[in-house]
């Protein structure tokens, strides 16, 4: 088989050459550059040692496809061609008919190591007594499929809520500005909510200076409405998703200058809204739009078609905290056991610096704070018809 580059690569011709890696596929094919992958289906093509460019990846059928060995440049491309062709990403949602409630992907079934290798600790500059709370890596099962918000609550859909519960929150919050002094630190302070967090948003914009039960009561008030089992995730069914497949540090590999293209961080622009100096370690190098919270879906999603899963806001879990990986179920359930004023956080935020951002970082907060960097999703537990 001989295909010239005005000729398409079928669905039918590739099966024969599934499980082959993809230099033996253009041997085999005898495959041209700027060859169209119509339809083809790569899921169990070995991207790892190919030369991948010039070929045209955009309308091929990457559903399910294991991006994770790929590598470097190749591997941004087969990501981008996930995200721009929407054949790539899962098309198991479940659209609302109401308004307030979030857009819910499937999360299949599987699993994954949880936590975060020694190497990757030593890379990112992570703090001896931080590593221990993420390491070793455990083994965790999700042995159900389940449902995640595609998107962090918005504050318009939030809005909604709190208008038909008459829903009472204090003006106070934890907010990261200038003091009195011109310093920026976190301080608790007045006049400060979710409407008013110190900072412009959209009605787009992830929902902040929420706290854990605000977060539960929102998601009760969705099973009131809706009639169906709304939740937050627990820590392991978090980083399951937030992995995508994946056991890089990030979803889109183990690389800092990538972030600008998938998350909203601290990079340039906080940095020059604070009049700082450009630390690596403390900012990423970009400046994207905003220095604070960007309207969701923003930036390109996850494997899972997920958005703003690292960065943005940091989002409860329904985790009590403990710093023992091991001391977490292995099913996937959230721990329940252990200190339960606090409880922990996940993704890192538009604050966030490099070492936070990561999949396997784990963090808490005390469960009644407000932070102007903080929100949520929600997860559903998933009954089949």
């Amino acid at each position: 088989m001989k295909l010239t580059p005005d000729q398409r690569l079928t669905l039918g011709q590739l099966k024969a050459a599934q499980g082959t890696s993809f230099a033996q596929l253009v041997q085999i094919a005898g495959l041209d550059k700027r060859t169209d992958f119509v339809g083809a289906n790569l899921r169990d093509v070995d991207f790892g040692t190919s030369d991948l460019a010039g070929f045209n990846f955009a309308r091929a059928d990457l559903t399910n496809a294991d991006l994770t060995r790929a590598s470097g440049k190749d591997r941004l491309m087969l990501i981008d061609a996930v995200t721009n062709g929407a054949r790539g990403l899962p098309q198991h949602d479940d659209r609302p008919d109401r308004a307030g409630v979030p857009v819910m992907v499937r999360i299949p079934a599987g699993t994954f190591k949880m936590g975060v290798p020694a190497a990757e600790n030593r890379r990112e500059g992570v703090p001896k007594e931080f590593a221990a709370w993420s390491s070793p890596r455990q083994a965790m099962e999700i042995p159900n499929p389940f449902w995640l918000g595609r998107y962090p609550v918005t504050r318009g859909q939030f809005a909604i809520f709190v208008k038909e519960r008459d829903y009472k929150m204090a003006d106070e919050a934890w907010t990261y500005e200038p003091s009195d002094k011109g310093e920026w630190k976190y301080e608790l302070r007045k006049n400060r909510d979710w409407l008013h967090p110190g900072f412009v948003q959209t009605d787009e914009d992830p929902v902040v200076c929420v706290n854990h039960d605000d977060a539960l009561k929102y998601a009760s008030w969705l099973r009131d409405v809706t009639g169906k089992p709304y939740r937050l995730p627990s820590e392991a069914e978090w980083e399951y998703a937030a992995r995508a497949g994946t056991e890089t540090a990030r979803f889109w590999g183990d690389g800092r200058a990538e972030a600008m293209l998938y998350a909203k961080v601290a990079d340039r622009a906080l940095m020059e809204q604070m009049n700082g100096a450009f630390d690596p370690e403390r900012f990423f190098d970009g400046k994207s739009d905003s220095a604070f919270t960007a309207p969701v879906g923003t930036f390109r999603p996850n494997q899972f078609g997920l958005y703003d899963m690292l960065g943005n806001v940091w989002e409860w879990a329904a985790d009590y905290r403990t710093e023992d990986l091991k001391k977490l179920p292995k099913d996937g359930s959230p721990n329940t056991t252990g200190d339960s004023s606090r409880r922990a956080l996940r993704g890192g935020s538009w604050s966030g610096d490099p070492r936070g951002v990561r999949a396997g970082y784990r963090v808490w907060n005390f469960a009644g704070n407000r932070n102007s960097n903080t929100g949520f999703r929600v997860a559903r537990t998933h009954f089949p018809p």
